[in-house]
């Protein structure tokens, strides 16, 4: 070979080498509410790790006027958005399905979608479509609507359980062509949930594949996690049941012990449920939907009124907690034994946790960096606090027993917000309070040192000086200016 060859190879490989670290094809976006239904609150965005490196890209509000015995008064219209292909995708109380530019919130489509519910519609995006759950005085459908230009491509039968209208505040979930969601019904005077359908539709057709009705209770924020071949959902009651992704047959069933209002996790063979009374139960389960109860771990009292659904990642499970009336502190759970390992007393939220493992390496200990809205407080003038409704972002990693957190974003307006943060692919954050205002929140540079692993870009251009040198003393050891090979 000669002394040509081998500086072109060198060069060519520090070119390569040069590429930023762990660069790959774009990151999937947020598709539907934690993202996917099998690694459920994870994304591998590279998100803005502290304030330092976070900024309001944009504000945009959408709200209502309504009127109520005589008196005008402005309702916060937002549903749960989605990302996905470089827009998001929301619904509005006024019966619309907005389209709107990720980079800058302007809309781009939108379509008449009536009967959306004025509060908790989350929708979902697969296979080029929108799915958008409607509830009438006849019950709940579903409406898909093509992802490009919001034409309505289907809408489904009426979901009820005999006479029983259901109504629907549980996230629509998409898998494999299929999508999953569940219903309730409650009592107007005990406020008790007294029946509920989970549902299989296909997505080509809008058709019903299999459904299951419930006399006992419902689904009330209710989940899916997909566990392999089968897809596992609790009800208000705290039972979890496991159907066969095929034909629906219940494969098995266990009990959380209490009520459940968020959606299942299921990681490491587990299943993860947040029981409204406090606690966090766990159970085995394989990929085909078999639960084993006798398994199951319970984690002590967390605090009360537990609605926030848990996330897992490297044996640690993250949990928040204190929405409205609720106290309960963010928790961080060594994921096998359900202990303890810390909590932030200062964070009190409904936000089911977000957390970005974009950073996670060996060396910092698989950091990553996790993200909730503060629900919000009202001071001594029944005024919300200025911090109401900020975005905390946490960082924790393996062995790491004590807090580390700041508030990485405070919007302009405060308000109360239950909603959970949206990943978009090149890490930007979206969510809304209350007050009807949709923010979005991106990364600048510059970012912190990637000793802790926090952004490798740095360690590409370090690598390019490094090839450079190493190609130069090639050169010179070798005399390539004489021509001479070897």
């Amino acid at each position: 070979m000669t002394v040509k060859k081998i500086a072109a190879a060198l060069c060519a490989l520090a070119i390569v080498l040069s590429a930023p670290v762990g660069a790959s094809a774009a990151e999937a976006d947020w598709p539907q509410f934690l993202g996917s239904p099998s690694a459920s609150g994870l994304t591998g965005a590279k998100t803005p790790v502290n304030a330092a490196s976070a900024g309001q890209i944009w504000t945009v509000k959408h709200n209502i006027t309504s009127e109520y015995n005589g008196t005008k008064y402005e309702n916060n219209a937002c549903g749960t958005p989605i990302a996905a292909g470089g827009c998001l995708y929301m619904t509005t109380a006024d019966g619309k399905l907005l389209k709107l530019d990720a980079a800058t919130g302007k809309t781009a489509a939108s379509a008449a979608c009536p009967n959306v519910p004025p509060y908790f519609s989350q929708i979902a995006f697969g296979d080029g479509k929108i799915y958008v759950p409607q509830q009438t005085s006849a019950g709940v459908q579903i409406s898909a609507f093509d992802a490009e230009s919001l034409a309505r491509v289907w809408q489904s039968e009426v979901i009820a359980y005999g006479k029983s209208v259901q109504q629907i505040a549980s996230p629509v979930t998409y898998y494999d062509h299929r999508i999953y969601f569940g219903t309730y019904t409650q009592d107007a005077a005990t406020y008790a949930y007294t029946s509920g359908v989970f549902v299989c539709m296909d997505t080509a057709s809008g058709k019903t594949a299999w459904l299951h009705e419930n006399s006992a209770a419902g689904y009330y924020w209710n989940g899916a996690a997909v566990t392999g071949a089968a897809i596992a959902v609790s009800d208000t009651a705290g039972n979890i049941t496991a159907y066969r992704l095929t034909d629906g047959a219940p494969a098995s069933a266990a009990s959380a012990g209490g009520p459940v209002s968020s959606t299942l996790c299921f990681a490491q063979g587990r299943l993860y449920a947040s029981v409204k009374s406090g606690y966090i139960y766990s159970v085995k389960a394989d990929a085909n939907g078999m639960i084993y109860g006798s398994t199951a771990v319970k984690s002590a009292v967390l605090g009360n009124d537990i609605t926030s659904s848990p996330v897992v990642y490297n044996n640690r499970l993250y949990v928040a907690g204190g929405g409205y009336n609720a106290e309960t502190p963010f928790s961080v759970l060594d994921a096998e034994s359900l202990k303890t390992i810390y909590q932030i007393s200062t964070i009190r939220s409904q936000s089911s946790p977000l957390v970005s493992t974009a950073y996670a390496a060996d060396g910092n200990h698989q950091q990553v960096y996790i993200y909730v809205a503060k629900y919000g407080t009202l001071d001594e003038n029944y005024a919300f606090t200025k911090d109401s409704s900020c975005v905390y972002v946490i960082s924790d990693r393996a062995g790491q027993t004590k807090p580390s957190f700041e508030t990485l974003f405070t919007p302009p307006v405060p308000q109360s917000s239950s909603q959970s943060l949206v990943p978009a692919g090149d890490g930007s954050l979206f969510y809304f309070n209350d007050s009807g205002s949709l923010y979005a929140i991106g990364r600048k540079a510059p970012l912190p040192s990637p000793k802790t692993g926090e952004e490798p870009a740095a360690m590409g251009a370090a690598v390019v000086m490094l090839s450079a040198a190493a190609v130069f003393a090639f050169l010179k050891r070798h005399d390539f200016g004489s021509g001479h090979e070897i």
